[in-house]
């Protein structure tokens, strides 16, 4: 992924702030002049003065000889800008080399890559649900810098509408750079849900898309592996067995990222450029480490009821830390949870999970906005208060 220096866009969206006219961009196109790390080493040397004198003698000279003194001036503060750039660079490649692998996408960057991918898979409708977040985008970019394999789980592959709508206010840290202390501004932004097989698919295909922007993988050969993982879900299991199951994928998934780390598979393109990932995703989802992850398992059979003398279902008890007695309260000193609605108690519902954490009654019984399914907000826990799973009492079957 191209950075701040040595992004086209971006040099080409400074340009026009800078009021710089089309035919002079033109010319500095021609030089091959397109990006500001070439830039600042056309003219001078950065951190030295640019001289008047020379400068207006090169400008005359290599890139127009009739330019207007607007055009000249814009360039000037081009020239001037790249310097900067370069030094500052330069500098953190020096004191923090691990912080140039953490820099995001630049924004003008971003779009006009985003905007080519779109335009190259003209067959996929990249929006809503297959959006991905500039979050996911970043490590993806992330790891095409650091050239590693790094695995991205699905509920981390997050959407830019979840990214949108569910990020949360910026934390302030303070950093040691040299001999100074900085304050930043750190977003933190929470895992989307990815329980279904659905979301799951959804999250893997964002994550395939965000590969795609690093230039890490080609579509179609993503496809195939994404196509060849999920198959697996619609094979018949034999007699006592179950099918496969979403879990089952993700470990599965995980598994393919582990081998290919494993081999040490480095994910750019290498020097007769093509991308190792195209032919090492299938590799390794057919080895048999990950075969293992993708078996059918055992099918639990329930116990047959007799049919001669068929027995009441025993009644299922509240455990005890969550009883509360009629008309009294919590006694002093006691380690009891907190008082279980009438609701909750007559659908068989439990105020805490088996860990030990509170459940949220709102959730339950009217919904709670303040925490997705399976987060948890002041209140408790977002989950069912009857089976612990992700999704609310009401929606209990």
């Amino acid at each position: 992924m191209a950075s701040l220096l040595d992004s086209e866009a971006q040099f080409r969206q400074r340009a026009k702030e800078c009021r710089l006219s089309d035919a002079a961009f033109q010319d500095l196109t021609r030089l091959g002049l397109t990006s500001f790390g070439l830039l600042a080493y056309s003219f001078g040397q950065p951190g030295q003065n640019i001289a008047d004198d020379s400068f207006n003698a090169w400008v005359r000279q290599d890139v127009n000889p009739t330019i207007t003194l607007a055009d000249s001036a814009a360039l000037k503060r081009l020239l001037f800008e790249a310097h900067t750039l370069v030094m500052a660079s330069l500098k953190e490649q020096v004191i923090a080399p691990d912080a140039a692998a953490s820099k995001k996408v630049p924004a003008t960057e971003r779009e006009s890559k985003m905007q080519h991918v779109r335009n190259s898979l003209t067959g996929l409708l990249i929006e809503g649900p297959l959006d991905p977040g500039h979050s996911l985008l970043d490590a993806c970019a992330q790891m095409h810098f650091t050239n590693e394999i790094k695995y991205l789980a699905p509920e981390r592959c997050v959407s830019r509408m979840h990214e949108v709508t569910h990020q949360k206010s910026p934390a302030k840290q303070v950093e040691i750079d040299s001999d100074r202390l900085i304050i930043k501004e750190r977003n933190e932004i929470p895992d989307e849900a990815a329980h279904s097989a659905l979301q799951v698919k959804e999250s893997l295909e964002r994550r395939g898309i965000g590969l795609v922007f690093a230039d890490l993988v080609s579509y179609a050969s993503y496809s195939k592996y994404l196509t060849t993982l999920f198959s697996h879900m619609h094979r018949d299991p034999p007699q006592g067995y179950a099918r496969t199951t979403v879990s089952q994928i993700v470990s599965a998934d995980k598994a393919v990222w582990a081998k290919l780390l494993e081999d040490g598979v480095r994910p750019r393109r290498d020097q007769a450029g093509a991308l190792p990932l195209d032919t090492c995703l299938m590799k390794a989802l057919e080895s048999y480490m990950v075969s293992f992850t993708l078996l059918p398992m055992p099918q639990h059979k329930k116990p047959a009821a007799s049919a001669a003398s068929p027995k009441p279902k025993a009644a299922v008890k509240t455990p005890q830390f969550n009883k509360v007695a009629k008309g009294k309260g919590k006694s002093k000193g006691s380690n009891k949870g907190p008082r279980v609605p009438y609701q909750i108690i007559q659908a068989g519902g439990v105020g805490k999970t088996p860990d030990g954490s509170n459940i949220c009654f709102k959730y339950n019984i009217e919904g709670c906005n303040d925490a997705t399914d399976g987060a948890s907000c002041k209140r408790g826990k977002h989950c069912c208060a009857k089976c612990f799973a992700s999704h609310s009492l009401k929606d209990h079957s």
